[in-house]
């Protein structure tokens, strides 16, 4: 019976021992991922909700304007049917497109200042969403120096013959 031991080409045991695997236990890794995910998530979620909520105020508004200007158009059309003079009716048209004008200008500044918080809400938690994912790569790079600072401690001391001996 031979001496040598021959293993198969399956035979995974010699490879593992000669390449070290890092530790697989690092709890705080997973503890640095569950709280970076937990950020992450709420800080999306709360621009979603700054979205909604100003998009449901904006559009709020505008219908509220619609309805009021449709309602305005059917009055300037009843006054418009009782105008008896051309002079009247002039008048009539004179006051209905100067009070449009006024209040679609009134509305397109509201809609804007509506918009311009919605910004800067958004900014603010786009700003936190960054810092979140600044600290992210912070934590994953001290995740990653720590483990492969476990994987060079496991790592077995090469045995290299010396250079003079090599030659002999």
């Amino acid at each position: 019976m031979p001496s040598k031991r021959y293993s198969d080409a399956f035979d995974f045991s010699k490879m593992m021992t000669d390449w070290p695997m890092p530790a697989f236990s690092n709890w705080s890794l997973a503890e640095r991922e569950d709280r970076i995910e937990a950020k992450t998530i709420a800080s999306i979620q709360k621009m979603g909700q700054t979205m909604w909520s100003h998009a449901e105020k904006a559009f709020d508004d505008h219908m509220k304007f619609v309805s009021h200007r449709i309602h305005e158009d059917f009055e300037c059309a009843k006054s418009l049917s009782q105008c008896v003079a051309p002079e009247e009716t002039v008048a009539t048209l004179q006051s209905f497109y100067s009070n449009m004008a006024s209040e679609y200008q009134d509305h397109f500044e509201k809609q804007a200042s509506l918009f311009r918080d919605s910004f800067t809400e958004n900014a603010a938690a786009v700003e936190e969403f960054n810092e979140t994912a600044m600290e992210s790569v912070s934590e994953l790079s001290k995740a990653a120096e720590e483990s492969l600072q476990e994987t060079q401690a496991a790592k077995p001391k090469s045995r290299r013959k010396p250079a003079t001996a090599a030659k002999k």
